[in-house]
């Protein structure tokens, strides 16, 4: 049985930014590989932007609409992927977007910058 590896996108709040790569990333079903989302301060619920960006898309479905969690939430993940984040904890990845803005071009941005990462991304063994 292959192990399954956890990649965690983190965001200020972990109801926007992240749940968004999230859904691309699980989306994208890599053999082996799942995705979760935390924020460093979690706000109470989901941000409404993120399903809305994401209506429409193919990945609307896989959105985690649970309670924002915090980072400590999702043990030892194999790759942190910090999504504009001040430097307060170790990352592997950190993104700042260009646009900060929730708009279209936010979620087109996250969904490239998941699809360059998964690219780089090895099945386990």
């Amino acid at each position: 049985m292959t192990q399954q590896r956890t990649v965690l996108f983190v965001c200020p709040h972990g109801a926007g930014k992240s749940r968004m790569a999230a859904a691309w990333f699980n989306g994208l079903r890599l053999p082996g590989w799942t995705a979760s989302s935390a924020g460093v301060q979690p706000q109470a619920e989901v941000s409404t932007h993120a399903a809305r960006l994401l209506t429409g898309t193919p990945v609307r479905a896989l959105l985690d609409e649970a309670a924002p969690r915090p980072l400590t939430a999702v043990p030892a993940p194999e790759l942190l992927v910090a999504i504009d984040c001040a430097d307060r904890f170790t990352a592997d990845v950190r993104w700042t977007l260009e646009r900060q803005s929730f708009d279209e071009q936010m979620c087109t941005e996250i969904r490239d910058r998941v699809h360059d990462l998964a690219a780089t991304l090895t099945p386990p063994s």
